[in-house]
């Protein structure tokens, strides 16, 4: 379901597809109420998803269902999250109270906003 949505969203946006070439890391995928574990393995423009949180990801997101929609709504604004409205500012309620980890986001965190725009359903 997950791989449906990003290829739908990269075909209905294609100039996320530059953002989605440049994506060479796999990402744990942790939704902690539906305890659904999965790593989004990117590499040279393709995505492979696996059950499961393989190795040590470089990112690893936990987070409940919820803010992982509130995640794929998050609009884009100057290529960047915006955390002004709404879905932002309950992903930032969300990091403070500890409802969204987000580990491995300094040190990549280049791929971590390339995968925003990515997972955004907003163009």
């Amino acid at each position: 379901m997950l791989q449906d949505l990003m290829t739908q969203n990269i075909e209905q946006h294609p100039r996320k597809l530059p953002d989605f070439k440049k994506l060479n890391i796999p990402i744990g995928l942790i939704v902690s109420d539906l305890e659904i574990e999965l790593t989004l393995e990117f590499a040279g423009g393709t995505l492979t998803i696996h059950p499961g949180v393989k190795n040590q990801p470089g990112l690893r997101i936990t987070a409940d269902s919820a803010t992982v929609m509130n995640l794929s709504n998050q609009r884009i604004k100057w290529g960047l999250p915006y955390y002004f409205d709404e879905t932002g500012k309950e992903i930032m309620a969300a990091m403070k109270n500890g409802r969204l980890k987000v580990n491995g986001m300094i040190k990549h965190f280049a791929s971590l906003i390339r995968f925003a725009r990515v997972m955004s359903v907003h163009g």
